[in-house]
């Protein structure tokens, strides 16, 4: 399914991606693949706050290798988002393929890949990949009718991806304030984002092609609308930049719950089928 937030195709420098170098899964352990967020480290990263969390001798943890990158972060000559996220959904699907009913668990940037790979799978696209699940924390792309716990509106701030929930389990995970994975609709920022998706110092001109694009589109008419809100778009970027929004789902609480929503994931990693 083509939209604005990427290209019809994927780059031709894009080659088959063919998963020789990770290790085979024993038939009694169920296999986890996980997909970091963006400028986190390859290893112990937020989702390993996840994983820790399950019995060793029941899963075998995976971790995609990609970027992580987001154009100049981390690294100043860095790829665009766009760009990193299709290497990596290639990628990803090559882990798919070797290991049949692997569970996606995806954090961020990351949770931007392996939910556009299981919107793919959904659709019917890669008809001989299965999942079991996807567990999405932080959701770039959240639809806003898929969320664990309380449902505050709002949605991911590249826009809603509805994730079909017919051949595998959805579990998507948001915590207030977030704007990442919890912007009201129609909020600046969300604009905002689109104009750097494909920003990348290395190749301008791609950058300004996306923007042509989008233009076309009509996806970059936020100067058209009337009484746009800069400075709601302003306090809800304080949610990433100062006030840990983003970075909480470790160590705060689920609203209305005990745990918190790295535990409560992993307790539903672990009642998967």
């Amino acid at each position: 399914m083509n939209n604005p937030q990427s290209p019809a195709t994927p780059p031709a420098f894009i080659s088959t991606f063919v998963a020789t170098d990770t290790p085979e899964a024993p038939s009694d352990m169920k296999v986890i693949i996980t997909c970091r967020g963006i400028g986190e480290p390859y290893g112990t990263n937020s989702l390993s706050g996840v994983t820790k969390n399950l019995d060793p001798k029941k899963y075998l943890i995976i971790e995609l290798v990609w970027s992580a990158a987001f154009g100049p972060v981390p690294r100043w000559d860095g790829n665009s988002f766009t760009v990193n996220v299709l290497h990596a959904e290639h990628a990803l699907l090559g882990l798919i393929a070797k290991y049949p009913g692997a569970i996606l668990l995806g954090y961020s940037g990351g949770a931007q890949v392996a939910g556009n790979v299981a919107a793919q799978i959904g659709e019917g696209r890669h008809p001989a990949l299965t999942i079991r699940a996807v567990v999405l924390i932080s959701d770039p792309s959240r639809h806003k009718s898929q969320i664990i716990g309380v449902n505050r509106g709002g949605q991911g701030i590249l826009g809603g991806r509805y994730i079909k929930s017919d051949r595998f389990q959805v579990l998507q995970f948001s915590a207030p304030g977030d704007p990442i994975s919890e912007l009201p609709e129609g909020n600046a920022l969300a604009d905002l984002a689109q104009l750097i998706t494909s920003l990348s110092l290395v190749d301008v001109p791609a950058w300004m092609e996306d923007l042509r694009r989008k233009a076309l589109a009509g996806v970059l008419q936020f100067w058209k609308r009337s009484g746009v809100d800069w400075w709601n778009a302003y306090k809800w970027s304080l949610g990433y930049t100062a006030h840990g929004r983003h970075t909480c789902y470790l160590h705060e609480k689920m609203q209305g719950e005990s745990v918190t929503y790295a535990e409560r994931a992993a307790t539903m990693i672990a009642g998967v089928r």
